[in-house]
């Protein structure tokens, strides 16, 4: 190819396409093309990391609801529980009471039996009467567990006596001589300390030998 036919081709467009991609191949100068080829950055941790904090957050908050849910309930069930009870022990009690006056009714007839034979001067069925119901009344508080303290002749005992009088006497000191009211225990618990005279000692002599 001549050289006036090379400058025709570069003057004509098959030469300035050539030119236009050469000149894309090269870099260029400009600062915003430099700035439109930098890759994006990646992003940062802390904004990865937010999602998970979200989610942990209302993790918590759900296990809170279910906390607070839970012991609604166990408050309500402890109540429940309470008034149940309170009033299952005034049942018993109020049951309990019942049977005891019932065994207390015969006691009352045989009282009511001796008063009207002593309207009828009658004293022989009095004193039956009178006789046969406190034998009742022992028997029922017998099978209760109740049994009288020993008094005439025991030792004083401050947790089952009460000492009323104190008296010289035949008996040592600190011996019951006397009992003005009588005593009940149930078991080992005291329902009336028996009301007692204690004796404190032989009266002493007076000396003569002068």
């Amino acid at each position: 190819m001549t050289t006036a036919n090379r400058r025709i081709s570069i003057n004509g467009q098959p030469a300035a396409a050539e030119e236009t991609s050469a000149a894309a191949a090269r870099p260029s100068s400009h600062p915003d093309a430099a700035l439109e080829q930098v890759p994006p950055e990646p992003a940062s941790g802390d904004d990865a990391q937010e999602p998970d904090l979200e989610a942990e957050l209302e993790a918590l908050r759900h296990e809170r609801d279910v906390l607070a849910d839970r012991e609604l309930r166990l408050r309500a069930e402890f109540e429940n529980y309470r008034k149940r009870a309170s009033r299952d022990l005034v049942e018993a009690r109020d049951r309990s009471q019942g049977e005891m006056l019932s065994e207390l009714l015969p006691v009352l007839d045989n009282l009511e039996r001796a008063l009207d034979a002593a309207e009828h001067h009658d004293e022989g069925k009095v004193l039956g009467g009178v006789r046969m119901t406190r034998d009742l009344f022992v028997e029922l508080l017998r099978r209760a567990g109740v049994e009288e303290i020993e008094t005439v002749g025991a030792a004083f005992d401050p947790h089952v006596h009460d000492a009323v009088v104190m008296q010289p006497s035949d008996h040592a000191e600190g011996v019951v001589m006397a009992v003005l009211e009588r005593g009940y225990r149930q078991s080992e618990r005291v329902l009336r300390p028996a009301r007692v005279v204690v004796s404190s000692g032989p009266v002493e002599s007076p000396d003569t030998s002068g």
